[in-house]
């Protein structure tokens, strides 16, 4: 009975942390789009979640039927489109993993005078999830990680526009319009090194051509997405395919 207890202790104890840390990382990203002005569209902790309809419903409680988003979701949307800028964006990103960091030094500190199991899993944990989205390069995902991002925003050039292409057409559809890229955006994402955005590039030239009648370019543009499958995530399917 003792080795159950244990047991049980120890698995509460690490799925606690793993709930807590990612709720603490998503609520950085939607106090931070807050704090900016922009507001509360979805937040996801495990299956259970805050979301809005639209910008103009109220917040609601529900379960997320999606798996994908049970590793947590945190999204703010702004409510003029004057406010939508990607530079917004990239401080709402980088929130997320500093709100980890500090979850998990402030947990690790406290370790010093008291160690219950909770805390003893809560400190790497979230440190680990902060760090985790801070490196470099690495996707979590369908696309790059937090601060993989942001670097890519501030950096500039090709993966700039590769980023605002994506964060321009994202906008569209929060505002209740139909998913639309300009031509820039998708050259921009055509020639990227990343398969993804190539396929989304070809996705919104697509839709660009079927807004213009043109099945020349139409079936074009599918046989370049059609080439491309092997290489893109079937989330990245599924996702162009509800746009």
């Amino acid at each position: 009975m003792d080795r159950a207890f244990f047991f049980l202790q120890l698995l509460g104890s690490a799925i606690l942390s793993y709930m807590v840390s990612t709720a603490v990382h998503e609520w950085g990203h939607v106090i931070s789009g807050l704090a900016q002005g922009w507001k509360l569209l979805l937040i996801t902790t495990g299956p259970f979640k805050l979301y809005r309809n639209d910008l103009n419903d109220k917040v609601r409680f529900g379960i997320e039927k999606n798996p994908l988003y049970w590793c947590g979701v945190g999204g703010t949307v702004p409510t003029k489109k004057e406010d939508a800028k990607i530079e917004t964006f990239a401080k709402i990103l980088i929130a997320g993993p500093i709100a980890s960091i500090i979850l998990g030094l402030a947990a690790g500190i406290t370790l010093i005078w008291y160690r219950p199991f909770f805390l003893i899993f809560l400190a790497p944990v979230a440190l680990g999830m902060g760090i985790a989205c801070l490196i470099p390069g690495m996707k979590t995902g369908i696309l790059y990680n937090d601060g993989s991002r942001h670097m890519r925003i501030k950096k500039g050039g090709q993966t700039y526009l590769e980023e605002k292409a994506v964060f321009d057409t994202t906008m569209q559809t929060s505002f209740g319009k139909k998913a639309a890229c300009t031509e820039e955006g998708i050259k921009a994402l055509t020639v990227s090194k990343d398969a993804e955005f190539r396929y989304m590039g070809h996705y919104y030239a697509y839709l660009n051509a079927k807004e213009e009648n043109n099945e020349k370019v139409m079936s074009d543009e599918l046989s370049q997405m059609d080439e491309l499958k092997n290489k893109v995530p079937k989330a990245i399917i599924d996702m162009c395919a509800e746009l």
